[in-house]
């Protein structure tokens, strides 16, 4: 594959072999990230370690690394894959409380607290805190949505789950913050796709909406999967979807949306979409649309004629109970 300044194009992708699916997964794994139309980076290359290596450094007492140094924040979450997570040219160190650090260098924030041991881990040959730390530590510390973004794309990475998480909620009692990091616990979900996806949830909980339903999975009577939706309200055949610009203008992909909601029209789900747009310029009309689907569902339901799908079925009867 041909690298340009480390970039290449999905085309060169796509002539070395990588299919639309494997480039799809790179990008949702956070391996990849896109960073201009057709032009994506591979994130596990190119790790500065001499850089981090000097910003540790400034904390080194001795010859080794002092107990519950390492690399946090926004550093730790772009060492470990934090897909939505805004690069800082900064480094993020955390020491123990009871260190007071000599040197502040310009391009290096100290932060001084409690990093438990467990959640220190070795990342090519650096001290990081681990993926559940840095989740819960920006949970407290960022704006909400943020903070949300943040731990979904923590879970996103496979190496942490919600349970963890929770777990770990106890040890941040008394610091600040804790009280918003248990609310973004609560709206994390490991099964978004994107930071946009995310934060398209957010708006319409912001708005004073329920949280959406995430991974709607429509199966046949024998459990195979006929097709997934990112988000919704399943209950109300509310079905939303997050358009985003890289993926959705793919001619292979185009189609197969138009067939996808034409398919879900008939089975008498609402279809609703959204792009990068309504999540800055377009939130207030988003959320207007979203409450009237919601207002109209059980009217809209009560007119489909019996044995339209299974789900119009199920949410007929529950409307009727």
């Amino acid at each position: 594959m041909v690298l340009l300044q480390g970039c290449f194009t999905r085309s060169q992708a796509e002539a070395a072999g990588v299919g639309h699916r494997a480039i799809d997964e790179h990008l949702r794994a956070g391996r990849w990230r896109s960073v201009h139309n057709g032009v994506l980076i591979d994130r596990t290359e190119g790790i500065d370690a001499d850089r981090y290596q000097a910003a540790l450094a400034t904390q080194f007492r001795d010859r080794g690394w002092l107990d519950g140094v390492a690399l946090c924040r926004a550093t730790a979450a772009a060492l470990h894959g934090f897909v939505g997570v805004p690069e800082d040219p900064w480094v993020d160190i955390v020491v123990p409380r009871v260190w007071m650090p000599k040197h502040r260098p310009t391009g290096v924030r100290v932060h001084r607290g409690l990093t438990p041991s467990e959640h220190v881990v070795d990342l090519a040959g650096l001290p990081v805190t681990s993926v559940t730390w840095t989740a819960l530590t920006l949970a407290r510390v960022q704006a909400r949505v943020d903070a949300v973004v943040a731990a979904d794309a923590a879970l996103r990475t496979g190496r942490c789950a919600v349970s963890d998480l929770r777990a770990g909620l106890p040890l941040l009692t008394g610091l600040r913050g804790c009280v918003q990091a248990r609310e973004v616990v609560d709206l994390a979900r490991a099964e978004t796709d994107s930071p946009q996806e995310t934060r398209m949830r957010m708006v319409l909980v912001e708005g004073g909406l329920p949280v959406p339903d995430v991974n709607i999975r429509l199966v046949d009577d024998y459990g195979q999967l006929l097709v997934r939706g990112e988000m919704g309200y399943e209950g109300l055949l509310i079905w939303l979807e997050y358009d985003g610009f890289d993926v959705h203008t793919r001619r292979d992909v185009f189609r197969s949306d138009r067939s996808r909601q034409n398919w879900l029209a008939r089975r008498g789900w609402y279809v609703l979409r959204y792009t990068d747009q309504d999540l800055t310029r377009g939130r207030r009309r988003m959320i207007e649309e979203v409450l009237d689907a919601r207002r109209g569902a059980p009217a809209r339901i009560a007119a489909l004629p019996p044995g339209r799908s299974p789900e119009a079925d199920a949410a007929r009867c529950a409307f009727a109970r």
